[in-house]
This record gives structure tokens, sequence and C-alpha cells, in this order.
């Protein structure tokens, strides 16, 4: 019992404190900090995400434009000018218009895109010599 006290009038001289557990306010700093990581985590992976998705509606939209490039360059060129000359549709949700314009010599394809959710239009293009 004498070892006990004097170790505690030992560590009271010397500033410490026994201390039995943590304190309330310990454990709703911990918490806190917790709560913000958590939510810096799910707005990082929301923003990942996200841009995914914008990777994958660009990827259908170059697979659009080029099927319709090379449907219409498969025609002659006098196909081209009585036919094709322009058009829309509608493929996966990707919007595509298309015109034809007609030249000495050349046809000069344009393919527009338009992509859910992006404000910009994508524009394809590709000039085919008319030898026919």
């Amino acid at each position: 019992m004498k070892q006990q006290s004097m170790n505690n009038r030992t560590d009271a001289a010397n500033g410490l404190r026994r201390r039995d557990g943590i304190s309330l306010v310990e454990i709703l700093v911990a918490v806190v900090m917790l709560t913000v990581a958590v939510g810096g985590l799910l707005g990082s992976s929301a923003a990942v995400a996200n841009q995914m998705g914008g990777g994958v509606r660009q990827t259908v939209a170059a697979g659009v434009a080029q099927a319709r490039l090379d449907s219409l360059t498969s025609l002659s060129c006098a196909q081209l000018a009585a036919g094709a000359a322009t058009g829309n549709s509608t493929t996966r949700g990707v919007r595509e218009s298309w015109t034809v314009t007609d030249g000495r010599n050349i046809k000069t394809i344009a393919v527009l895109i338009n992509i859910p959710r992006r404000t910009k239009t994508l524009v394809y293009s590709m000039v085919i010599p008319c030898r026919d």
C-alpha cells in the first residue's frame, strides 16, 4: 500500500495524472474525423463514376460516328448525291445527324453527334474523292 501511494505522489509531482479511459470529447472528435474522411471518399468516388460514365458515352458516340461514316463511304458518289445527303438517327441514346456536301470531284461527309449530359456537339468529318 505504501508503494502505491508513493508512486501516486511521484506521478503528481511530475505533472502526470492517471487516466482510466477515453473521454466523451475524444470519441466525438474521432467520429467527426471519420465522418469527414468517409464523406471525402464518397465525393471522389461519385466523381470517378461520373467520369467513367462519360468515357463510355463518348466511346459509344465514336462508334456510332464511325459506323455512319463507314456506311456512307461505301456508297458511290451518285448514290450519295441522290438519297443520303442528310439524315438523323438515335442509337443507344446518342443522337446523330449527317450531311453530305457536294464539291468538285469530292463529297464531304459531316456527322454531328450529341451525347446526353454534354453541351458541346462533336463533329466528325470525312472527304471522299469521286472517281465514278
